[in-house]
């Protein structure tokens, strides 16, 4: 088409000129040449104005092509990338079949594209393979391998050491210590003030038949004087066990009770023995369970009856650098008659005893045998006020309440101004 219009408008021109020199010089005017002039000007500007049109078309052309291209690139691209995720090589195989003039305009925008731009092809190409294997190959295996190990290792293994162990094991462990010690400090006895610190001794009789009974009083943090006896499974350690508490140690001697069958226990003093038979027996009874600070009698009314065994008895205790103190088993005691005679001094019960059983009328009275002994210790507290001191004898086997009670008054004893001693410290000695 632009090569015959070359040629229509080289004919023209052409014959203009062939009629242009038709005309001869001289009549040629002035008004001739300039027309001549103008329609050379006029067929310039339409030949540069043709030119111009052209390449604007040209322009045109490439740029339809280009945006054919890249529509038809856009449309291929996802198609790409789907088959490249259902196809496990990566290679695939596409044909674009169209019907009618559109195909052959887009198959020859195709093939003019392919010709001039060849680089932008293969960069398009390239990236969707390379997009599709970059977001296969690490999303899913990173993430699989830093969340699900994470988080299941963290929280199981923290949560379950750290908060049971710290409550229960302290909180119960501290009150049970400190206030069943501290309440027993808050009760009132109601004991009177003490007299010109009136002295308290507490002596416990037979020793040596329990240990674990013993250990509650000897366990106490207070003055106390402890009687065992001998020949018994545990008299030795009980004797022991006494010394190394720190509490004062008495042997219990056994004695014949007027009550002939009443039975002492083993390694008694009786009415038919001999002289010499009681020091051989008292001597026996000094080695098992001492050294000794002193020995009363266990049971013994008919011997602290007999003047006579008395003497030997007492004589034997000077020798030998002990004290003997009356139980008061026998009203009719003939302790203090022998010691005035002989020049010895001595001590003996002057308190009530503390554990005696509960009679008939006490239990319809609701008593107990604690209920029993607060009531006996303030009787005695009271003859501790007028004779400036009192001895009460209670007894090992009552350690399930007695020991309870010793620890709960003294210290009410110690705020009243009373002094807890024992025997060989008190003032009692006759």
């Amino acid at each position: 088409m632009e090569t015959k219009k070359r040629s229509t408008k080289k004919t023209g021109s052409t014959k203009t000129r062939k009629t242009a020199s038709k005309t001869p010089k001289t009549k040629r005017t002035t008004s001739s040449s300039r027309t001549a002039s103008k329609s050379r000007t006029g067929t310039r500007k339409r030949r540069a104005s043709s030119k111009n049109n052209t390449k604007l078309l040209i322009f045109l052309l490439i740029a339809l092509i280009c945006c054919i291209t890249f529509i038809v690139i856009n449309s291929l691209i996802p198609w790409v990338k789907s088959n490249n995720q259902n196809d496990e090589t990566g290679s695939f195989d596409s044909q674009i079949v169209l019907d009618g003039p559109e195909a052959e305009l887009l198959n020859e925008a195709i093939m003019n594209a392919a010709q001039q731009k060849p680089k932008p092809k293969d960069k398009t190409a390239s990236k969707p393979e390379a997009k599709p294997s970059e977001k296969t190959e690490t999303k899913p295996s990173e993430k699989p391998d830093s969340k699900p190990v994470d988080k299941p290792d963290a929280k199981p293994v923290d949560k379950p050491e750290t908060k049971p162990a710290e409550k229960p094991d302290t909180k119960p462990a501290e009150k049970p210590e400190t206030k069943p010690v501290e309440k027993p400090t808050q009760v009132s006895f109601n004991f009177p003030q003490a007299v010109n610190k009136a002295q308290i001794v507490f002596l416990l009789d037979d020793g040596g038949q329990n240990l674990s009974q013993l250990e509650k009083f000897t366990s106490l943090q207070m003055p106390l004087t402890i009687a065992v006896l001998p020949k018994l499974a545990h008299s030795k350690d009980a004797a022991q066990k006494v010394r190394a508490s720190g509490k004062e140690l008495l042997l219990h001697q056994p004695m014949q009770s007027v009550n002939s069958s009443v039975n002492p226990g083993p390694g008694a003093i009786k009415p038919q023995m001999s002289d010499a038979e009681i020091r051989a027996l008292l001597a026996e009874n000094f080695d098992e369970v001492g050294p000794i600070a002193g020995f009363n009698n266990h049971e013994g009314s008919a011997i602290t009856a007999d003047a006579h065994k008395m003497e030997v008895i007492m004589k034997y205790a000077s020798d030998n650098g002990v004290f003997f103190l009356d139980s008061r088993t026998n009203k009719d005691t003939q302790v203090p008659y022998v010691c005035q005679a002989l020049g010895y001094s001595y001590y003996e019960r002057n308190g009530l005893f503390l554990d005696n059983k509960l009679t008939q009328a006490e239990k319809d009275q609701g008593l107990t045998m604690r209920t029993k002994a607060l009531d006996l210790i303030r009787k005695n507290i009271d003859k501790a006020n007028k004779e400036g001191v009192v001895i009460m004898i209670g007894h090992v086997w009552s350690a399930d309440w007695l020991a309870q009670v010793l620890k709960d008054i003294y210290p009410e004893l110690k705020a009243k101004g009373y002094t807890v001693t024992t025997v060989s410290k008190c003032k009692g000695k006759k």
